[in-house]
């Protein structure tokens, strides 16, 4: 099973950001520093922000 990137919106800012939906490792916002995403057994588990579209 291949994984997609995904567009999403930090909850916190409202920054866009790009990340890969299968993410092992945690992932911030670029300009707050508010965790995105936490690791788990799949897909990446979003905490701090929205999906806004999959990308291919």
């Amino acid at each position: 099973m291949a994984g997609n990137f995904i567009k999403v919106t930090c909850k916190d800012c409202g920054s866009e950001s790009v990340i890969f939906s299968r993410a092992t490792t945690i992932i911030s916002c670029s300009v707050c520093g508010a965790t995105l995403t936490a690791p788990s057994g799949g897909n990446a588990k979003l905490v701090g922000c929205r999906m806004v579209e999959a990308m291919e």
